[in-house]
C-alpha cells in the first residue's frame, strides 16, 4: 500500500474510532428509569382525567357525552404511541442490528485488503 492510500486509512480509522467512543458514552449513560416511569404516569393521570375535563363541552356541543370515549380512545392511542416511541428512541442499542453493521464493515474490509 503507497503512502497516500496508508495515510487516508489512518485517518478514516481514527474518524471510526472518535465514532465508537462517542456511541460507547451515548450507551454507557443511558436515561434514569425515574424519568421514564414519571412521564408515563403523567401521561396515564392526564388520559384517565382528560374525559372528565372535556364532557361537559362535548355535552353543549354535541348534545351527548357518549363522544367523549372514541375521543379520549383515539388520544391515548397517539399519545401513548408517541411515549412509546420515545422510550425506543431513549435506548436505541436495543432495536438498532449492530451485528448486522458489524459484518458489513467487516465484509467491506475484507473486499479492499
Amino acid at each position: 500500500v503507497d503512502e497516500k492510500r496508508r495515510v487516508e486509512i489512518d485517518k478514516s480509522l481514527v474518524i471510526i474510532g472518535d465514532a465508537l467512543m462517542s456511541c460507547d458514552r451515548i450507551f454507557s449513560s443511558p436515561v434514569p428509569l425515574v424519568y421514564t416511569r414519571h412521564t408515563a404516569r403523567f401521561l396515564s393521570m392526564w388520559m384517565l382525567l382528560m374525559p372528565l375535563a372535556v364532557h361537559d363541552e362535548f355535552q353543549r356541543v354535541l348534545q351527548t357525552g357518549l363522544a367523549v370515549i372514541p375521543t379520549a380512545a383515539v388520544l391515548s392511542l397517539f399519545l401513548f404511541g408517541i411515549e412509546e416511541l420515545a422510550v425506543q428512541l431513549e435506548e436505541p442499542f436495543t432495536i438498532l442490528p449492530l451485528q448486522k453493521y458489524c459484518d458489513e464493515i467487516m465484509q467491506s474490509n475484507k473486499v479492499m485488503v
